[in-house]
């Protein structure tokens, strides 16, 4: 007897919470001055950060 999982399926809306919520995570990890102190290397990439999560954010609330 054997058992099929079925697939996992994301549907659009679930597919556009996620994006705007990694976007606004993105988006405010720079804010953070206590996380550059801890990885020091990583403020380098607060503007990619910044930006990426504003791209992610708008993306999802587009295809809401």
């Amino acid at each position: 007897m054997s058992t099929k999982k079925s697939p996992i399926v994301i549907t659009k809306r679930q597919f556009s919470i996620v994006l705007f919520i990694i976007g606004l995570v993105m988006l405010f990890i720079p804010y953070l001055k206590s996380f550059d102190s801890l990885f020091p290397e990583i403020s380098q990439y607060f503007s990619i950060m910044f930006y990426l999560g504003l791209l992610l954010v708008v993306i999802g609330y587009y295809i809401k």
